[in-house]
């Protein structure tokens, strides 16, 4: 949960604190906070901006807010998109460009009839602790429609929806896998059906800020492969992994149980090389997996072909979640080492790994992402 610090920002506070305020300024009055409420009812909003809040004399608690929210009527709309200009500045406007899309259309009735949240500051009193991320915007880069969410968002969201028994799929797109996807409108449809895609790589941070469709952060799955296991270790949900080089799995497994120790391990398979078109192989993985029942599975082939597999293998655990990390059992396991923090902040990972193998990597890095990268980001600045 969210709560104003100073104007034009926000700090972080307990989500049940929060409630528990909420409830207990409910309890003594309705509308605990009448100036929130008349300039919501006065211009017809339905959220409330940093520099709303800047412009009132005593600026409102998180609590008086999420209470008066609760006993305010739904506003029914025109759709809007918010976005921060450089001055931190926040600033709505119709939801129309075609860059930003909504995950899904709801029906104009169900709009009418839901409570619309202000930038995520009222907690949801049915599940405070794990909210639901519903609908979030996507920004298309190169035809691949990247979801505008958080890694937190997202670990939060797969916990809420693994209690609930629905899985899903996650795909970290970087700009190599951006070059690939460029040149096949069938793989372009396949990754288009995943859940989640969230941004792997600087690059396409970038160029999505270029653009004027800026992505919240990068979400490399090398680094949600860990914050997704301790959550997963917390919740009490069981993760299969699958793929790797021989070893790596094990290894990477026996890592994330050390740094989590109620981690619950459900499988680990290393399949052969080829055994993707292999039906008798991918039966037999079918039905590991249908046995296992795990909640999360790690599917590390490379890609496209983890994304073929997860296809392939998403109906014999719908209730799971699926995830493509490429060679992050290699770096979880200490095989690879990852680039110190600094370097990825930049956006300079990709010549780290170069440097540990430029043999492998040269002319995936320097020949055919390279050029791809500039003209990515061109093509950002002309869609701007």
């Amino acid at each position: 949960m969210l709560n104003p610090s100073f104007p034009g920002g926000y700090t972080e506070i307990d989500d049940t604190t929060a409630i528990n305020e909420m409830n207990d300024s409910q309890t003594s009055n309705q509308y605990v906070n009448r100036p929130v409420l008349n300039f919501l009812e006065n211009g017809d909003r339905t959220f409330l901006s940093p520099a709303d809040l800047s412009m009132m004399t005593v600026a409102p608690s998180s609590a008086e807010i999420a209470a008066a929210y609760t006993g305010y009527p739904a506003v029914v709309g025109t759709e809007r998109s918010v976005r921060f200009d450089s001055d931190r500045q926040a600033t709505s406007s119709p939801a129309i460009d075609s860059r930003l899309q909504p995950a899904r259309t709801r029906p104009g009735a169900a709009r009418a009839a839901r409570i619309r949240r202000p930038l995520g500051l009222v907690p949801r009193q049915s599940r405070a602790s794990t909210p639901r991320l519903r609908s979030p915007l996507r920004v298309s880069l190169m035809g691949v429609r990247l979801d505008c969410v958080t890694e937190r968002q997202v670990i939060s969201h797969v916990i809420s929806s693994i209690k609930d028994g629905k899985g899903g799929w996650i795909i970290t797109p970087n700009i190599d896998h951006l070059r690939v996807i460029s040149k096949s409108p069938e793989l372009c449809e396949l990754v288009n059906e995943a859940t989640f895609r969230v941004a792997d790589g600087m690059p396409l941070i970038w160029a999505s800020r270029l653009q004027g469709t800026p992505l919240p952060e990068r979400v490399p799955g090398s680094g949600l492969i860990l914050s997704l296991s301790a959550a997963a270790s917390k919740a009490g949900s069981s993760i299969f992994f699958l793929g790797g080089n021989p070893g790596e799995a094990e290894s990477a497994a026996a890592v994330l149980k050390r740094l989590n120790p109620g981690l619950k391990v459900a499988g680990i398979i290393c399949p052969p090389l080829g055994f993707h078109t292999d039906p008798l192989q991918m039966t037999q993985i079918g039905n590991a997996l249908r046995s296992a029942k795990p909640d999360i599975v790690y599917s590390c082939f490379g890609f496209p072909k983890e994304q073929h597999v997860i296809r392939a293998l998403r109906h014999n655990s719908p209730s799971a979640w699926f995830l493509g990390l490429g060679g992050s059992f290699a770096i979880v396991s200490g095989k690879t080492r990852r680039a110190p923090t600094w370097v990825q902040s930049v956006g300079m990972e990709w010549l780290w790994r170069l440097g540990l193998e430029p043999r492998r990597l040269f002319r995936r890095y320097i020949v055919n992402d390279l050029p791809f990268a500039i003209r990515l980001l061109a093509n950002a600045i002309a869609q701007h």
